[in-house]
């Protein structure tokens, strides 16, 4: 087996970790998937390189550490899951902008969390290439 065969297996088998793992979660899934097809259209050479990259798409976060800005995936204690970007946190509650519910509904121009409802947060990046490997992003400017 050549090197390149052995980094292709371990992509696709981390594919299928990270997909088990988000199983109940369409918001995380359609990121991760959009950040893989996002990745292998930058540098379908690296197949290693999306390996390690890919599991930082959606990480698990503290409330306290979300950021004005962010594209955030929220499960609440009732099992409910809210997507969106981080508009405004307050002291009781988070809005989020271009909200979707676990149904994928479209939700209010600025939809408010109480903080107390989260029972888990998410932030998703899709610039996990930009930030790890910049010297591999050959984005054309």
């Amino acid at each position: 087996m050549t090197l390149e065969q052995s980094e292709y297996q371990k992509l696709v088998e981390r594919i299928i970790e990270l997909l088990e793992r988000h199983r109940g979660d369409p918001n995380a899934r359609e990121a991760i998937l959009s950040e893989l097809r996002t990745l292998y259209k930058k540098i379908p050479i690296y197949p290693g390189i999306i390996t390690e990259l890919l599991p930082k798409v959606v990480q698990s976060t503290e409330m306290d550490k979300l950021k004005e800005g962010e594209e955030v995936v929220l499960v609440l204690r009732n099992g409910c899951i809210v997507s969106g970007k981080v508009a405004e946190i307050g002291p009781s509650e988070i809005k989020l902008v271009e909200g979707k519910r676990l149904d994928v509904s479209s939700l209010a121009e600025k939809v408010p969390v109480r903080r107390e409802d989260v029972r888990e947060a998410k932030v998703i990046s899709r610039v996990v290439l930009e930030k790890e490997w910049p010297s591999l992003d050959f984005e054309e400017e």
